[in-house]
């Protein structure tokens, strides 16, 4: 029988946890978020993280706004939670712990919550009929928007109610002006104006007849217009 035992003493805590909402984003457009979360540690079997801070706490009862009401759940390298309600910035912190319960230090990160959809607002067309023919090829119009804004783009759409996501984009080879823009920090209530082309309107929309032209602007935060 053997008479003595190998026992192992570990003070050593995880090392260089991070965490990053939406991958590092500055803005989130909804409650519910991702977190990414990371240790230098090799072997994380046994781990557990603790996390808390501005969130929604029905969500998940073990995360709360407070280090002290949160419990310890199995480490994992993400995680969904939903933020606390009302625009405005979020800080999420978290703390790993090992196989033995050394605690890391606190890591955390904050994000925008920007839950508002920009608005945009048309004036014009000086035109509402078109052709291909010199003197009748262009109509002109404006818009503005209510929030500084990162995008825009001008397209044909099938029905008023289209997402940014369809329809087709009006070109600017035969001279429409300002048809789309990614330069970002376009400021709000400024008009940005506009001209589309007979023969870039067929380009991107085949047809004589009626055309639905939507303007879709994208704030900051990721909210496309509706």
């Amino acid at each position: 029988m053997a008479s003595f035992f190998n026992l192992t003493l570990d003070t050593t805590a995880p090392s260089n946890v991070t965490l990053a909402i939406e991958g590092g984003a500055a803005y989130a457009s909804q409650q519910l978020v991702n977190l990414t979360i990371g240790t230098s540690d090799g072997v994380t079997t046994g781990y557990q993280m603790l996390i808390w801070g501005d969130v929604d706490t029905t969500y998940d009862a073990n995360v709360q706004t407070l280090e002290g009401s949160s419990a310890w759940i199995t480490y994992a390298t993400s995680k969904q939670i939903k933020l606390s309600t009302g625009d405005a910035s979020k800080t999420i912190y978290i703390k790993v712990r090992d196989d033995v319960y050394n605690p890391s230090g606190q890591a955390s990160d904050s994000i925008i919550l920007d839950t508002t959809v920009p608005v945009v607002t048309i004036a014009g067309p000086d035109l509402s009929k078109i052709s291909k023919q010199s003197g009748k090829n262009v109509s002109a119009f404006s818009f503005s928007v209510d929030t500084i804004f990162e995008e825009y783009k001008v397209k044909v759409v099938s029905s008023s109610g289209a997402a940014h996501d369809v329809g087709a984009q009006i070109g600017t080879a035969s001279g429409s002006t300002n048809m789309s823009g990614s330069a970002g920090g376009y400021p709000a209530s400024t008009p940005i104006n506009c001209q589309i082309n007979g023969t870039d309107l067929e380009t991107a929309s085949n047809g004589d007849g009626v055309k639905i032209i939507k303007v879709f602007v994208l704030e900051g935060s990721g909210s496309w217009s509706v």
